[in-house]
């Protein structure tokens, strides 16, 4: 039927956009960045009609649209364009039928009230205007759909089996029948676009097309032997996988190591902008807001020696070493050219690649003889008495290099170790801990102490300065068969000044200690830290206990026998507040009585023995009460005596 037609010319034309692609679009160099993208280059040749086309991936082309570059030294560019995000339902959006109403004739008749058609059954034509179209039941024959027709004044009926032929009348419906099959035929296979860019400018020449899409990250593995004299080789090898979905033929692969700031948009997908409403504006102005003025900065107290100077300066004399031939020594690699940019380092594999799409490479990127010396390292967190075996490397080459796993073997005894080795800019060091060291053992002690320096009193609040130490002591046991060279790292604390004439370097978490432990020998190492506290004490509140305890402690007798006079105060002060609660609670008792005094004299006989005794009793009641309520009274008075005397010592401290 003829509603077929446009769908097979709709694929011969992706076939020979496809193909098109191949010819004006060979791969002829890509950049894998470790942000997980891939600059993609390919070499077009066009025309003077300057059009380049592209088959992509589906999901490529949100980034090729973000990204798409072309170098063309005598062109203009004017554009790009390709279908749209859901070109089957962009199509049927302004259709009087749907998708599936091309299921079957009768479905889309139903939806064409009006239409002028031409149907033919077993050599009868019926012209006219589609009604609309049911289904009348034929008994043992089943059902059968039949299309309703206005033809000359009379509505003729006609079933719509296998052998009708349908035939459009009018060439807008017969445009729209066929446009609609186009768009289900290439939205069967809906995972590419066709792009093309138009680049206007005079005759056939040859052009370069850029753009950046996603790819796995390419990684590092690095592989270190031992050499004698605090040397190590060290080879830097990348990992790679073509995921583009076409083979790389001669092509130039270039990696960078830096850290990029990478983003997506969704720029091939429709947006629809909402249009809030806009209300009638009566606020004022915008009103700045105060300046605050800048924090400056601060620097971590460091109490330190001159061996981290002369430290530095040792480092700074080692000079690049270039990979010399060695006894017994592995082969060299093939690497190509290294570039340091402002924010990344790029490196380029020396020769063009065959890579089939799927597949993996490794190719070596750095070979050279760097310093590299053999540390023990001890990590007091780690729970462990023993030292952590490590490599301290500096980066000789001339360039950065990217993080990575690293394989370590020594010259002699091969495989030693695993580790991770992050990224070392030119010149830098870094360790690379690899195995644990159980000829090495390390005891760690640590003797906290706190001293107040001063004190001074103010508005009632005695504010002493206190100097906190913390003495921490590392003894070292060496191993029995070799001198070992150890670094411990001792836990950084914010706050605090430290000192170690063993002193090395700092990170962001550690103070690091480098010394030599001999062969059998025992090495101690002292960490010294310190921080200065305040405490305030109120000292009208504070009782006995707390004022003798900051007698022991202040640094001057003179504060010492202040502040011992304010605990005698503060201890009698604490007994009468005592002797009041319990006298009032004897009277309290005493009232009591006298209740159940009064109690029993109204149940009584007056004159009996009993209402005499229990008249008694409540004389001698009230006699107790009026004793308590003048003791009470002399023990107020002594009490209101002591908080003068007490505030009065305390404003004269």
């Amino acid at each position: 039927m003829i509603m077929r037609l446009p769908a097979i010319a709709f694929v011969c034309v992706a076939f020979s956009a496809l193909a098109e692609a191949e010819e004006n679009g060979p791969i002829t160099s890509i950049t894998l960045s470790s942000g997980g993208l891939a600059e993609i280059v390919r070499k077009a040749e066009i025309d003077s009609t300057g059009e380049i086309l592209m088959t992509v991936p589906l999901e490529q082309v949100n980034d090729i649209l973000k990204s798409i570059v072309v170098y063309d030294a005598t062109g203009v560019v004017e554009g790009l364009s390709l279908p749209g995000p859901n070109p089957l339902a962009e199509t049927f959006k302004n259709l009087p039928f749907a998708a599936e109403d091309l299921q079957s004739p009768a479905t889309l008749l139903s939806k064409l009230q009006g239409t002028r058609v031409q149907l033919e059954k077993q050599g009868t034509l019926v012209e006219g205007l589609v009604m609309g179209v049911s289904v009348q039941n034929k008994g043992n024959d089943g059902q059968v759909s039949v299309a309703s027709i206005l033809s000359d004044g009379s509505i003729l009926g006609v079933d719509l089996e296998p052998d009708t032929v349908i035939r459009f009348l009018d060439d807008d419906i017969q445009q729209k029948v066929s446009r609609a099959l186009s768009a289900v035929g290439s939205g069967k296979s809906d995972g590419a676009r066709t792009v093309s860019i138009k680049v206007a400018g005079e005759g056939s020449r040859e052009v370069s097309v850029s753009y950046v899409v996603p790819t796995p990250i390419w990684k590092t593995a690095y592989r270190v032997v031992m050499l004698p004299e605090d040397k190590a080789r060290l080879q830097a090898w990348a990992v790679l996988e073509n995921a583009s979905g076409e083979d790389w033929d001669n092509v130039q692969v270039k990696l960078s190591s830096g850290a990029p700031v990478t983003l997506k948009q969704r720029l091939h997908d429709l947006y629809w902008r909402q249009r809030p409403e806009v209300p009638v504006d009566v606020a004022g102005g915008y009103v700045p807001r105060a300046d605050s003025g800048a924090i400056e900065g601060f620097q971590d107290g460091f109490a330190g020696n001159a061996l981290m100077k002369r430290a530095n300066e040792a480092r700074a004399r080692v000079a690049y070493a270039a990979a010399p031939p060695m006894e017994e020594a592995m082969a060299q690699a093939q690497v190509g050219q290294a570039e340091e940019g402002a924010v990344t380092a790029f490196f380029a594999l020396p020769d063009a690649i065959d890579l089939e799409s799927g597949e993996t490479l490794s190719a070596p990127i750095v070979d050279a003889v760097v310093s590299a010396e053999s540390v023990s390292v001890f990590q007091p967190e780690s729970g462990l008495d023993h030292p952590i075996a490590a490599i301290l490397i500096k980066n000789e080459t001339d360039s950065s290099l990217p993080k990575g796993i690293l394989t370590v073997y020594d010259r002699k005894e091969g495989y030693v170790g695993d580790a991770q080795i992050n990224g070392m800019p030119a010149g830098e060091l870094r360790m690379a801990s690899f195995a644990t060291d159980r000829k090495v053992r390390v005891a760690t002690e640590t003797e906290p102490t706190q001293e107040i320096t001063s004190v001074k009193v103010s508005g009632g609040i005695l504010t002493a300065t206190v100097e906190e130490r913390s003495t921490t002591v590392y003894t070292v046991s060496g191993a029995p068969d070799g001198d070992r060279q150890v670094i411990i790292e001792h836990p950084r604390r914010d706050g605090w000044r430290f000192s170690s004439p063993e002193y090395l370097d700092s990170t962001k978490t550690h103070r690091r200690l480098k010394f030599t432990v001999p062969m059998g020998e025992t090495v101690a190492a002292t960490v010294e830290a310190e921080r200065t506290l305040e405490e305030r004490h109120a000292l009208f509140n504070t009782d006995q206990i707390g004022l003798l305890n900051l007698v022991r402690r202040v640094p001057d007798t003179e504060s010492a026998d202040k502040l011992r006079a304010l605990a005698e105060m503060q201890a009698e002060r604490t007994q009468v507040q005592s002797q009041i609660q319990f006298s009032r609670k004897g009277k309290s008792e005493e009232i009591n009585n006298q209740q159940r005094h009064r109690a029993n004299l109204s149940a009584l006989s007056p004159g009996s023995d009993l209402y005499k005794r229990s008249l008694e009793k409540l004389g001698s009641s009230e006699t107790r009460i009026e004793e308590l309520d003048k003791e009470t009274l002399r023990l107020e008075a002594r009490l209101a005596e002591l908080r003068k005397q007490l505030g009065t010592a305390i404003n004269n401290f």
